[in-house]
This record gives C-alpha cells, structure tokens and sequence, in this order.
C-alpha cells in the first residue's frame, strides 16, 4: 500500500505532503497574483497618462523619455529672459532709471515758484561693460548646468536600467530553480509512494522547494521595486536591455559636462564679483533741472525769472552693506573656483575607477563561467553516481545547490559586465 492510498489520509507522512503542496500552491499562485495586482495598479488611465505607452528599445530612448520632464529645461527659458533684462539694465551710463521730479510753491499771490529736474546715479568706467560680462556668464552656466543636467538624468537612467536588467535575470535564475525543485519533489514523491526511495529524500527536497521559493519571492520583490524605480523615471519596464557602445577612450576631460558646469560656474562667479566691487565705490549722483520763480519788477508787476539747475550728490561715508555684498561676492567666486578644481580631481579618479571596473567585471564574466562549467559538469557526474548507486540524495541535492549559485554568480556577472560599459561611458560624460 502506498504512502498516498486514501488509507493513510490520516497518517503524519500524508498529511505533511499535502501541507507542503497546499504550501508551495499558495506561495507560487499568490505571487503571481501580487504581481497582476501591482500591473494593474500601475497601468491605471491616470499612470498611462504620465509615462509612455511603449517601453523604451535602448538606454538612448529611455534617457530621452526621462529627459522630456527635465526641471531645468523647463526653467530655462525664463533664466534666458532674465539674462537678457540684465543685459539690457546694464546699457547706458545711469545705474537704474533717471528719476523726473517737480516742485511747485502757490503763496496768496498765486503760482509763485515751479521747479522741475532729473536725477540719477552714474556707472563708474567699465562698470557697464562687467555688468553685461557678467549677464553673458550666467547665460553659460544655463546652458552648461543644462547639459549637465541631462547627464545626471542618464546615469539615473543607466542604474536603473541594469538594476532592472539584474532584478529580472536573479527572477529567471529562481524560476528556472523552482522548476527543477517542483520537478524533483514530485520524481521523490513518486519514489516515495512506490517505496524505492527513503522518506528523508523527499523531506530534503521539498525543504529545498522551500528555500528556492523563499528566494524566488525576494527577486521578485526585488523586481518589483526595480520595475516601480524604472517606471517613474523613464516609463514602462523594457522588454529587453541591449547594452550600450563602449565609447572611445581618452576624451577630453575639459568637454565633461561636469567640468564645464563648474567652469561657467566660477567664471560668473568672478564676474559678479567684479560688478559687486564698482557698487561698493562712492555712488555719484546728478541733477539736471529748471526753475521758474516768480519776481516783483521795478514797474510794481511781476515776471517770471528762469534758472538752469546743475547739482552733484556725493555720498558722505561708505555704503557697508554694498562692501559686505562685494566681499560676499569674492567668497562665492573663491568657492567656486576651489569647487570646479574639486570636481576635475574627482572626475579624474571616477574615469580611473570605472576603467578597472570595466576590466574586473570583463575578468568576472570568464572565471564565472569557467565556474559554472566545471560545477554543471561536476553535478552530471553526481547524479550518474546517484544512478549507479554510489552516491546518496544529499550529495545530489548539494552539487545541485552549488550550480545553482554558480548560476546566479554568472547572472549577476553578466549584468555587471554590460553595466560596467554604462559607467564607463557616464565617466566619460557621455550620453547613451
């Protein structure tokens, strides 16, 4: 009588079988349920409107979906119009707009006196041209922070590209595993019920189940944050991830994005700094006007005499606060002039960096294979000593643990090795 036979419904043996089934039924079907619950979820109408239909083919299409919502981008055609109000504020030899003002002095008589004038404050020579100097210099930094931008945009791009590329290869892994275990339990389950294979086998494989479904289910929960990351960065998952073109060594680390955006950074810094330094002189002001004032003539009537008015206010003291905004000034550009060298060293050593990572990761794919060669061919001569009678279930079972891991190390090797051509690219400032 078998192990199965309706007789031994009752027996410990049966009933752990059938927990163990109902066990791994409920954990492979919720799962799939979890993850239609979470698609629909994040294909509603209202999340269909906010990314794009189609998955991106390349690292390129997907670093141009993530682009179309780029913040500075949107922003800089107002920095651009405020750039050219400064240009414009800085023609002419006034500081500001003239000021019109008039006077007028109504005794018992009538009108008796009206003055009228113009006043404003002269630039200092050359002050005009370091004010436009310093509108075309922040002009630069828009532009070079925008390019800039983008390349901070597609390295987000490329780490969550490669994250999903390896959530979703550690899925397949753990799927194809789950499949030979469900497989395994069931061949042990046969032997069982036919009385040709030890109870302890069948226990072995089904805990094996066990912690091949547990794995399964952390890479899938693992995949799906990676997928909610890609989503809300670039749009829907990808059906495939095509690595990119290694690029060409030895660019020119003057043309990185970075390098330039710290640059026109330092360089309007200064420029400022060089405006900040006309406004903490003395401010000359003039005024240019007419009087009218009315006169008794020797003859008893009255006329009217009229004056030109030439005045010239120069102030008495030092304006303080203009001196604290022209020392605030030469910080900033100091600041940025130590920061632009900060990020040329870094950039040195990331360009360094991802050279040898390239190398490594190209080394790992080899000695990983060559591991999973030896391991595979290892595990068929196992079992062929299981068939011939020499070798017991567990030593099985642990070679076939062994390749497993030797096949998730492949995996990962893999995905690092394409993703180690995206870092090396983002090193080089280049866009996919």
């Amino acid at each position: 009588m078998s192990v199965m036979d309706p007789a031994h419904e009752g027996s410990p043996v049966f009933t752990r079988i059938a927990d163990m089934r109902r066990s791994a039924f409920v954990r492979r079907y919720g799962r799939r349920c979890l993850a239609l619950t979470i698609a629909a979820l994040v294909l509603t109408p209202s999340a269909q409107a906010q990314v794009p239909v189609e998955p991106a083919a390349t690292i390129s299409e997907a670093t141009e979906a993530a682009l179309a919502g780029l913040p500075q981008a949107a922003s800089a055609t107002a920095a651009r119009e405020q750039i050219a109000a400064q240009r414009r504020a800085a023609r002419g030899p006034f500081v500001g707009p003239p000021v019109a003002s008039g006077d007028f002095e109504i005794g018992s008589e009538g009108l008796s006196e009206q003055e009228a004038g113009i006043e404003a404050g002269f630039r200092w020579p050359g002050e005009g041209r370091a004010a436009r100097l310093a509108a075309d210099r922040g002009g630069a930094v828009i532009d070079a922070t925008l390019d800039e931008a983008r390349l901070q945009v597609a390295g987000e791009v490329r780490s969550a590209w490669w994250a999903l590329a390896n959530a979703q290869a550690m899925v397949a892994v753990e799927r194809a595993q789950a499949e030979l275990a469900d497989q395994e339990v069931a061949a042990a389950t046969r032997l069982v019920e036919a009385g040709v294979q030890a109870r302890r086998d069948l226990l072995l494989a089904q805990a094996e189940q066990a912690a091949i479904d547990a794995r399964l289910s952390a890479a899938e929960t693992e995949l799906l944050s990676a997928e909610a990351a890609y989503t809300a960065l670039a749009g829907p998952a990808p059906r495939a991830f095509p690595p990119e073109v290694l690029a060409a060594s030895g660019a020119d680390l003057d043309q990185h994005p970075a390098i330039r955006a710290a640059q026109a950074r330092s360089a309007a810094a200064e420029a400022r700094a060089s405006v900040a330094r006309f406004g903490s002189r003395p401010r000359i002001e003039g005024r240019l006007g007419v009087r009218r004032e009315r006169v008794e003539e020797i003859s008893g009537r009255s006329g009217y005499e009229t004056a030109l008015l030439v005045g010239v206010g120069v102030p008495i003291g030092r304006d303080y606060g203009a001196l604290a905004d022209s020392a605030a000034a030469r910080s900033e550009a100091i600041s940025a002039t130590a920061e632009a060298a900060r990020v040329r060293t870094r950039l040195v050593a990331e360009r360094l960096a991802a050279e040898r990572r390239l190398d490594l990761a190209r080394r790992a794919v080899s000695e990983a294979e060559a591991r999973q060669n030896a391991l595979a061919e290892a595990l068929a001569l196992t079992e062929r000593g299981r068939r011939e009678g020499e070798i017991g279930f567990i030593e099985v079972l642990r070679a076939r643990q062994t390749v497993a891991q030797a096949t998730r190390d492949l995996a990962v090797a893999r995905v690092a090795a394409l993703a180690a051509i995206s870092t090396y690219n983002q090193a080089q400032g280049i866009l996919p």
